[in-house]
């Protein structure tokens, strides 16, 4: 743990209070492993960072034996993010983002919640289905000045394991709660069409949260009744819902109710001028006799052949335009993904439970580690590999490698000499 940066070793001591003193120490090896990249390959491989004296098996029990809150780390994740991100105080609403992805485990045998999913992509050679887990990851979307300009980047604080009989909106649903987000500001989920549900909005509003999210075209809408002449004299319950519509089709028959704006987007790698439609809507069958206010945002860019986008939100108070740019970081928890998958996401290979739903948590603080120096956040001195054939040098894998690169000479077990290797040497 010396090679370290300092800046480095007293993030992952903000977890201390989570753990005892004796687990304090394979906890900071693990971490140690993870970033350096010797976990990947199996977690005992983190024991080499320590002295002869040390137990592998200690980094087993911190999987299976030692107690440990998945919500209260969750909760210390966010606590330590937004703490790092937004020292002057935070701002009046935050952006987090949920998606699902799977870890294929072909060969896993008596390994718990290892169950059979559609693969989301065709592979030519394999099957439709895919043997292993699937996690439901969060992440906070925060922005970033890259060359005196804002740019999305995202850090995952929390994971849960899909389990047989609930459904992904489900468990956002359930994840949201778990991270314990500060009630003092604004909270809104950036999610996409296969998530956007009426559970997942039912659980989010209990919460106080927003959702912006992505909807198929076929999406029906609602609008508020027209007032009825002679209501005082008719006897009968007032209406809820007014005309109907889908989201394809508001443009041509509502367009009236429709207010159009411009703004500038990055699409396709350049700055173009897309067109913004917006208007206030409801949705039916969220709660039971009565109706989901929401707002619908149809987005296309001209000159481009590409359909349009047909967004939709809770929060009311969220302008249009920050909702498009809002919505246009989601994609950064794909990259998350792959970062974290990057880390050894796949190559844990414990059978029980417990270690399974605790490897992506230590992940999600190793990524958010290397995203927040990759972002300058967290300020650490590495050095620079000035490759010719990869001019980047603030990726997350690219941190990773300066961070190897700082800890040479590489921090190992001082083996004994055997008695043939004395022999060896005596002889030559």
């Amino acid at each position: 743990m010396e090679s370290l940066p300092p800046a480095i070793v007293d993030f992952i001591h903000l977890l201390r209070p989570l753990v005892r003193a004796e687990v304090l120490t394979s906890f900071s090896y693990l971490m140690l492993g993870i970033l350096i990249g010797e976990a990947k390959d199996g977690t005992a491989r983190a024991s080499v960072f320590a002295g002869p004296d040390y137990w592998p098996q200690r980094l087993s029990d911190l999987f299976c034996r030692h107690k440990l809150s998945p919500q209260a780390f969750m909760a210390k994740l966010v606590e330590g993010a937004l703490a790092c991100l937004y020292p002057a105080g935070l701002p009046a609403r935050l952006f987090w983002i949920a998606d699902s992805t799977y870890t294929e485990k072909p060969y896993a045998k008596r390994m718990a919640s290892v169950g059979l999913f559609h693969r989301t992509k065709r592979v030519a050679g394999q099957a439709k289905h895919l043997q292993g887990h699937c996690y439901v990851f969060a992440a906070h979307l925060y922005q970033h000045a890259v060359a005196k300009l804002p740019q999305w980047a995202s850090v995952l604080v929390g994971a849960l394991m899909y389990v047989k009989g609930r459904s992904i909106p489900a468990l956002v649903g359930a994840l949201a709660p778990q991270l314990r987000l500060p009630r003092t500001v604004q909270h809104v989920w950036l999610v996409d069409r296969g998530i956007l549900s009426r559970p997942l909005l039912r659980a989010l509003a209990e919460l106080g949260h927003g959702v912006v999210g992505r909807v198929r075209c076929n999406q029906v809408v609602y609008f508020a009744p027209a007032p009825e002449a002679g209501l005082a004299t008719r006897k009968r319950r007032p209406r809820v819902y007014g005309q109907k519509c889908r989201v394809d089709q508001l443009q041509r028959h509502c367009a009236d109710r429709l207010r159009e704006q411009k703004m500038v987007l990055r699409v396709h790698g350049r700055e173009r001028i897309v067109k913004v439609w917006d208007t206030t809507a409801m949705l039916r069958g969220v709660w039971r006799g009565r109706a989901c206010p929401v707002r619908v945002i149809i987005l296309s860019v001209p000159g481009l052949k590409l359909k349009p986008w047909y967004l939709l939100t809770t929060d009311l108070d969220l302008e249009p335009c920050e909702a498009v740019r809002a919505y246009d970081g989601r994609y950064q928890i794909e990259v998350n993904i792959d970062e974290v998958k990057e880390l050894g996401l796949e190559q844990y290979h414990g059978r029980s439970g417990q270690g399974v739903r605790r490897w992506p948590l230590f992940l999600c603080l190793g990524q958010m580690i290397l995203k927040l120096i990759a972002t300058r956040v967290l300020p650490v001195a590495l050095p620079e590999l000035q490759w010719s054939w990869y001019e980047r040098e603030n990726t997350v894998g690219q941190v990773q490698r300066r961070l190897i690169e700082a800890c040479r000479p590489r921090i190992s077990r001082v083996k004994a000499a055997r008695p043939i290797r004395q022999k060896l040497a005596k002889a030559a």
